[in-house]
């Protein structure tokens, strides 16, 4: 059962909690990573004035609305399987074309988890190369309240990721080809939730994670190969040639 309710900026949806949704330890990472991300594309949508996600440049070239830093933080659950799961959804600016937005999951009256996502708007260059991708200005304008201080902390966080990595190289870690059918999105862009995917395949215990947090900085094309290169609590992704495309750190 799945049931939304649109309210300006902000977003009500109920949803039935099954097999898709769950883990052995409670909500699954990478549904409500998806699933939420389709709601941050949808009241990004309604707040600019569209009906559709096919974002556009004021020349008509299409942009994309992509996800430049996510934070989850789950609360380990039982007894979830058939229950009624309420996510609240709120969109906000944090200036520019960076849009970020913050979703609240309650099980009845307890919150079992929040997921904070920021994004801006991308296009492909001339090269149509997924590691040419350059900032893009929307064709319309939407108007939003200022994000408030997890938001900010977050984009804080993330510009300052961006910044101290920049230059920097992997030479070493875990090899993975991510799968063009599986990990790719509807415009050939690694999907942001594949990130999460390839990461946790290279964790060396089966704990469940209470918070994760990922700066994406970067993509590549089909058929290249990651090194996913893990220090303790934090992990970096790489393209073949050494350049980070994802920082991530993690609680468990």
């Amino acid at each position: 059962m799945l049931d939304s309710e649109t309210t300006g900026v902000g977003v009500l949806t109920r949803q039935r909690l099954g097999m898709q949704q769950l883990s052995p330890h409670g909500l699954s990472e990478t549904w409500a990573l998806g699933f939420c991300g389709d709601i941050h594309w949808q009241m990004l949508s309604g707040a600019s004035g569209q009906e559709s996600f096919g974002f556009r440049a004021a020349d008509g070239l299409p942009i994309y609305a992509a996800f430049c830093a996510t934070r989850i933080d789950l609360t380990p659950s039982q007894g979830l399987l058939g229950a009624d799961l309420t996510i609240r959804s709120r969109l906000a600016s944090l200036g520019g074309t960076r849009i970020g937005s913050r979703h609240e999951f309650r099980q009845g009256r307890q919150v079992i988890g929040s997921l904070l996502m920021l994004s801006t708007f991308v296009a492909h260059d001339e090269t149509a190369s997924n590691r040419r991708i350059v900032r893009a200005m929307p064709e319309r304008d939407c108007v939003l309240p200022e994000a408030g201080t997890a938001l900010k902390e977050l984009d804080a966080r993330a510009r300052s990721v961006s910044r101290t990595l920049r230059g920097q190289r992997v030479e070493e870690g875990v090899g993975i080809t991510p799968n063009p059918s599986l990990d790719f999105n509807a415009v050939g862009l690694l999907y942001f939730v594949s990130f999460t995917r390839l990461v946790e395949s290279t964790a060396q215990t089966v704990d469940g994670v209470r918070a994760r947090e990922i700066v994406y900085l970067g993509n590549l094309d089909q058929g290249e190969t990651v090194k996913v290169l893990r220090s303790g609590t934090e992990a970096l992704v790489a393209r073949e040639d050494g350049h980070i495309i994802a920082q991530i750190a993690e609680v468990r």
